[in-house]
């Protein structure tokens, strides 16, 4: 079981978290659940460069958080990862790799063994026979094959807008935040892979056509930069997380974070999100980090564990439960782990194991509150 425990580091006073194959973290806004996110994206990565070599003492923290655009005083910060019999540590601005010496030793040759196979079925282009495109695109795609992490931002709206100008933007070292490249990287590598994308789901098909991107919706075809919010926001988080499940050689490792899916998007089409998510990544060695404002994703969740605990309850019924939602989009209640990140830097499971569901009071809670106002100014009209 992975593990990261956080103490002290911007927003987050204390917080420890269990990273089962889906994570959610759901809270108000600038209450550290991106941090939470983006630092599993960086401790996990960490320890695979750093077990993957000889140098324990390669890796700056502060390097790693400048890419993700996080820039807390780290004087008081401990954080501590844990995969199996490893742990990583950060403490006073050092990382520090304690664990047993064979465990190390057969990572690594693991890891070497991986290499070498890539090696083996890696066919070596005439370099002199691409052009510069073909060459970039070409760096393009084996970088990609090989990140650990992919990191899917709320702002990837953005390559939607520019996507005219990506080649550019990376060319040209744009001061932005190194995530964000990478992500528009990824996006420029996903949309080349296909010729289409067909998301019946969604009602959408996507096409990448002499330079232009291109959407269909309702027989009606448009640029993805003309497309509505919603459409802008969905079609680079589909496309890169498409290419990431195909792209699965070191599936032990690949990790998708995504912030704010639900972005722009009515809540039906974030159902659909969701159960485009888990069909997309439960048969492979995947791990799912999202980040959310919306209890619709939770609500979603919670429908697919009730599927499964249905089926582990009555397994007769499996053909009827099948019928309305599709086993591939069951969801077992020890993959999940939901938690609430509160105001104060703490954060809280919301987890209901008697139940094996998510705690309805964690969704319900806003609605809650908008009820007991209506039911009060009801009572206030009418006592008139």
């Amino acid at each position: 079981m992975e593990k990261l425990i956080v103490k002290n580091f911007g927003p987050i006073k204390e917080a420890e978290i269990e990273l089962n194959k889906y994570v959610v973290f759901i809270g108000d806004t600038s209450t550290g659940k991106s941090v939470l996110a983006k630092l599993i994206a960086i401790f996990r990565d960490s320890l695979f460069s750093i077990l993957g070599s000889n140098n324990e003492n390669q890796l700056n923290f502060k390097d790693q958080l400048i890419k993700f655009n996080i820039n807390f005083n780290t004087e008081n910060t401990e954080i501590s990862f844990y995969e199996d019999e490893i742990k990583l540590l950060f403490l006073r601005n050092d990382f520090i790799v304690l664990s047993d010496q064979s465990i190390k030793e057969d990572f690594r040759k693991e890891f070497k063994e991986l290499h070498k196979e890539s090696l083996k079925n890696f066919h070596w282009p005439k370099f002199l026979d691409f052009d510069e495109e073909q060459l970039t695109d070409y760096i393009l795609q084996q970088t990609f094959s090989q990140i650990v992490s992919t990191y899917i931002p709320a702002e990837r709206i953005l390559v939607s807008l520019i996507s005219n100008s990506i080649s550019g933007l990376l060319a040209n070292n744009v001061a932005l935040p190194e995530c964000y490249k990478e992500f528009a990287a990824k996006f420029e590598v996903s949309r080349k892979k296909d010729n289409i994308y067909h998301y019946k789901d969604f009602q959408i098909q996507y096409d990448f056509d002499n330079g232009r991107d291109n959407i269909s919706v309702n027989n009606s075809k448009i640029l993805l930069s003309e497309a509505s919010s919603g459409i802008q926001s969905l079609i680079p988080m589909l496309l890169v997380l498409d290419t990431v499940v195909e792209e699965h050689s070191l599936e032990s490792s690949k990790l998708l974070i995504i912030e704010e899916p639900e972005l722009n998007l009515y809540p039906t089409r974030q159902k659909k999100i969701v159960d485009y998510f888990v069909g997309r990544i439960k048969n492979i060695s995947c791990k799912l980090v999202i980040t959310t404002h919306s209890p619709y994703i939770l609500s979603s969740l919670d429908t697919l564990l009730l599927a499964k605990n249905t089926f582990n309850e009555y397994p007769d019924l499996k053909e009827e439960i099948n019928a309305i939602v599709p086993e591939s989009n069951w969801i077992d209640y020890s993959d999940l782990s939901v938690y609430e990140v509160r105001n104060d830097g703490t954060i809280k499971s919301i987890k209901n194991e008697e139940f094996k569901s998510i705690d309805t009071n964690a969704i319900d809670g806003v609605s809650d509150i908008i009820s007991e106002e209506f039911d009060r100014l009801t009572e206030l009209r009418y006592a008139q």
